[in-house]
């Protein structure tokens, strides 16, 4: 659990370091709501998100060492923005697009009055460094309820802005100390087996993996102004191609978005003619009391069909998760913590020139019954993870009442013509799913039966 004035872990910290170079690094979701909701009444229910203690803290870097988090007055009314009547959608993806302010706890909702023809709609922010989960998996579960009652919950003592002038010396010392001890961690990770494993691995089944990709047209720099593009499918269909032709959900999700942009690029008059698609697989790695974040590389062959995509992804990504490579790369975020803002400032340089990926692709499970806001249904939830670094679109994954919802990011200047993005990803699962009908449904183990024989009378 998250204190006040605890230091930031190191996956967080790296995250943190790179929002200064490349502002914008938050997740966010576009639910949609059946019927109208008034403010107040909003105001009222989100009374609930005094269950995260994180939402009552800011983040605060000092000029050496990491970064700690400070306790901060947990003012709803400074977290709920109501959209002015007008565009919806473009006021929406400008709310988007904005960095979240370092000086508040690093949340924020956006209410737009008649998105939709069925009512309304709810934009939930997060930075990554406050969301525990994908697809601000923690807020979607405090927020959204499976009943329409508001739970009444006592908040806790008022909390105090910072931290006493009396404890700032301790804190620099600790500071330089956990440095000291990040450094040693990481030289001790780089001689462990299980890293000299994890990276034999990477080098035998990505042996290009230490040279960045050739940019693709959506791999420059990016303008800041973002749009989120929507669509659905059933969560049914899905699960059927996963058991038909193998793999696991973000197997499947990784080779539909591989089949969308190998049509996006074709109509773009770029060869794919031996090329892949250099993926960043966000992964959440379980401990004791949180999730580390980490990145799963995958490389995905753009010149074959879509079952034969899917089958090389399993492969790949089979592989590199029995050697443990995420939860091995996610160990050297504390020698990038060390390094501080200037490791992070240079790769970001670096990867505004040359990202190391092409896109990120994030998925995550929800609720599969519905869930409701302030007493309204909840229709649909579309996710959103940051573009940056290079990246001008990112691909987000939301499976929520039996529907699997998808969040296209795109940055205006990087992708302009993203709006075909949608219809692409439809061809892309029709493709995936005529091929699953195709392949016989795989039968269930037989388990031996042992027959019970009466006791003797």
């Amino acid at each position: 659990m998250t204190a006040p004035n605890a230091l930031l872990p190191p996956d967080q910290a790296v995250l943190w370091n790179l929002e200064r170079r490349s502002p914008g690094l938050h997740v966010a979701g576009l639910a949609l709501v059946d019927g109208e909701i008034d403010p107040q009444e909003l105001l009222h229910w989100m009374t609930r998100l005094r269950r995260l203690p994180r939402f009552g803290l800011r983040v605060e870097g000092p000029p050496y060492g990491p970064a700690r988090w400070r306790s901060a007055p947990f003012e709803l009314e400074e977290h709920l923005h109501v959209v002015p009547n007008g565009d919806a959608v473009s006021a929406l993806d400008e709310a988007l697009s904005k960095p979240l302010d370092p000086d508040r706890p690093l949340w924020e909702l956006h209410l737009a009055p008649g998105y939709h023809e069925g009512g309304d709609a709810l934009l939930v922010k997060s930075h990554l460094v406050a969301a525990d989960g994908l697809a601000t998996g923690d807020f979607f579960h405090a927020l959204f309820a499976s009943g329409t009652e508001v739970e009444e919950k006592k908040a806790g003592d008022p909390a105090t802005n910072g931290v006493s002038s009396g404890a700032r010396p301790t804190e620099w010392f600790e500071n330089w100390t956990r440095t000291g001890q990040d450094l040693l961690a990481g030289l001790r990770e780089l001689s462990s087996e299980e890293t000299r494993t994890a990276f034999l691995t990477l080098s035998e089944t990505m042996p290009d993996l230490g040279l960045p990709p050739l940019p693709l047209p959506f791999n420059r720099r990016l303008s800041g102004r973002r749009r989120l593009i929507r669509t659905a499918f059933p969560y049914a269909d899905i699960r059927a191609i996963r058991a038909r032709l193998g793999g696991t959900l973000s197997d499947v999700v990784v080779a539909l978005a591989g089949g969308a942009l190998q049509r996006y690029l074709t109509a773009r008059g770029v060869s794919i003619r031996g090329r892949s698609l250099r993926v960043a697989l966000a992964t959440d790695i379980p401990e004791r009391d949180r999730k580390r974040r980490s990145l799963l590389p995958i490389e995905v062959p753009l010149e074959i069909d879509g079952a034969d995509r899917l089958r090389s992804v399993h492969q790949l990504a089979r592989l590199l998760r029995a050697a443990r490579v995420a939860d091995v790369l996610s160990r050297f975020t504390a020698m990038q913590r060390a390094a501080g803002p200037l490791a992070a400032a240079a790769l970001a340089m670096t990867s505004s020139v040359r990202p190391p990926f092409h896109l990120t692709v994030a998925n995550a499970n929800g609720p599969q019954i519905p869930q409701f806001l302030a007493g309204r249904p909840l229709s649909g939830y579309t996710p959103s993870w940051p573009v940056g670094l290079g990246q001008g679109l990112s691909c987000a994954f939301f499976a929520y009442n039996q529907s699997l919802h998808v969040g296209l990011t795109v940055d205006e200047r990087a992708c302009p013509d993203a709006e075909p993005l949608a219809h692409l990803l439809t061809k892309s699962f029709a493709e995936l799913h005529e091929a699953a009908g195709s392949v016989p449904r795989r039968r269930p183990r037989k388990t031996p039966f042992q027959a019970q024989t009466a006791p003797a009378p």
